[in-house]
C-alpha cells in the first residue's frame, strides 16, 4: 500500500457542530477546538477551488444529505457515539455544508464503521480513493483510538501513521489498482475508548488525475530479499519499521500447510543474517498498535519461502521464533502481517555483531 498526503488547511466549522453533539468533552478539549477554529477562520476555506468535474467521478460523497448516505452501511458498537453527519454553521464545512464525524465516549468502547461498496475499474478511471480527514494527534487522548481505512477488511490506511497534524483537514489517497475488476467494500473505522473527535468529508473515487496526486513512492529497498538489510552489518538488535510502506511479496504458505500455521496477505519487510553452522537465532516482533495481525518467519530461500522455512510464528502478539542454523550461510528474516499494517518493533535476543565479526564470536562473549 502506498500513502500520500496533500495538505490544505481549511475551515472546520462542521467540527463545532459535531463537537456540540459529541458530548462528554472536557474544558481543555473545548478550548483546543475553539483555538483551532479561530486559526482556520483566519486562513479561510480552501476546498471550493478544488471541486470541479464532480460528474466525471465514479463516486463523490460530501454527506450533503444530512445523514449517513443511501448505499452506505453503518457498523455500530456504541449507539450513542457512532458515525453521524453534522450540519455546519453559516460559513460552510470543508465541502458543502455537512461532514461525517465520530464523537468520543469516555468509558464505553467504540468500534464504529461506515462503509460503501465500490467497483474498481482502472480503465474507466475508478482506481484512486481520496478523502479528507481531521482529528486528534497531539493531545493526551490521541493514542486511545485508531482511525483506519479498510478494503474488504484489510487495513490500507492508518491515520496515526499518516499525519501528525492536530485537527487539520488533510487529503489522503489510497491506490485501489490492485483490486481492478473487483467490487470491494471500503470502510472507515474508529476503534477505541476515551479518544477524541474525528471527522471525514469529500470521499472520492476517480483516476486521481487533476488533483495534485503525487506518484506513489517506491517501497523501501528491503521490500524484497534482494535488498534485505544485513542485521549484522547494521548492528541491529532492536529496531522499528512501518509495514505500511511495504508491499505483499512473500508468504509462509497457506493455512494448514504453513510454517506459521496461517497464510499472510499483509505487507512484508526483509532482513538477513549470516550464521555459522550451530549458531542459534532468536527474534521477536510486537506491534505498537493492537490492530495489526503480525507474522514472522525465517527462510533460506525467499523465492521458495514455504519450502525453506526454518521457523515461523503467527500465534499472537508478540510473535517469536528461534532456530539453530543447520549450515553456514545466509538466513532471511521476513517480518510479515496476516492482515493490516502499521508500526512494528523487532527485538533480537542476542547481540548482533559488526561487519568485522562473526555472529558466533559475538554470541560467545555473552555466554
Amino acid at each position: 500500500m502506498r500513502k500520500w498526503t496533500t495538505i490544505l488547511v481549511s475551515a472546520l466549522i462542521c467540527l463545532a457542530a459535531a463537537a456540540a453533539i459529541a458530548g462528554q468533552e472536557s474544558k481543555d478539549r473545548r478550548l483546543d477546538l475553539k483555538s483551532f477554529l479561530d486559526m482556520n477562520r483566519t486562513h479561510g476555506p480552501a476546498y471550493s477551488s478544488r471541486s470541479p468535474m464532480i460528474g466525471s467521478r465514479s463516486l463523490f460523497e460530501g454527506f450533503e444529505g444530512g445523514a449517513i448516505p443511501a448505499g452506505w452501511t453503518a457498523g455500530v458498537t456504541n449507539p450513542s457515539r457512532t458515525w453521524s453527519v453534522s450540519g455546519a454553521t453559516s460559513t460552510g464545512a470543508l465541502e458543502g455544508s455537512y461532514c461525517a464525524y465520530v464523537g468520543y465516549d469516555l468509558s464505553v468502547f467504540q468500534d464504529e464503521t461506515i462503509s460503501f461498496n465500490q467497483t474498481v475499474d482502472v480503465s474507466a478511471g475508478a482506481s484512486v480513493l481520496s478523502f479528507w480527514m481531521a482529528g486528534s494527534r497531539t493531545d493526551a487522548w490521541s493514542g486511545n483510538v485508531a482511525e483506519t481505512v479498510e478494503v474488504d477488511g484489510l487495513t490500507v490506511f492508518d491515520f496515526d501513521s499518516a499525519t501528525g497534524a492536530q485537527f487539520t483537514w488533510e487529503k489522503f489517497f489510497v491506490d485501489l489498482g490492485a483490486y481492478d475488476g473487483q467490487t470491494v467494500t471500503i470502510s472507515f473505522r474508529y476503534r477505541g475508548v476515551d479518544g477524541d473527535l474525528h471527522v471525514l468529508d469529500a470521499v472520492t473515487v476517480d483516476d486521481g488525475t487533476g488533483y495534485d496526486v503525487p506518484p506513489p513512492p517506491p517501497p523501501p529497498a528491503n521490500d524484497l530479499c534482494a535488498g534485505a538489510i544485513d542485521l549484522q552489518e547494521q548492528s541491529l538488535t532492536v529496531f522499528d519499521l512501518d509495514l505500511c510502506l511495504y508491499a505483499d511479496d512473500y508468504s509462509p504458505g497457506v493455512y494448514g500447510d504453513s510454517c506459521t500455521g496461517w497464510s499472510a496477505q499483509g505487507p512484508d519487510a526483509t532482513y538477513k543474517i549470516r550464521l555459522n553452522q550451530g549458531d542459534s537465532f532468536t527474534v521477536c516482533e510486537a506491534p505498537t498498535s493492537e490492530y495489526i495481525d503480525l507474522a514472522i518467519y525465517a527462510v533460506t530461500d525467499c523465492a521458495a519461502a514455504p519450502a525453506t522455512c526454518l521457523a515461523g510464528d503467527d500465534s499472537g502478539n508478540p510473535e517469536c521464533i528461534s532456530f539453530v542454523a543447520p549450515a553456514t550461510g545466509w538466513y532471511y528474516l521476513i517480518v510479515d502481517a496476516y492482515s493490516g499494517c502499521g508500526q512494528v518493533t523487532v527485538t533480537i535476543d542476542s547481540p548482533v555483531a559488526n561487519e568485522d565479526e562473526s555472529w558466533g564470536a559475538v554470541k560467545a562473549i555473552y555466554r
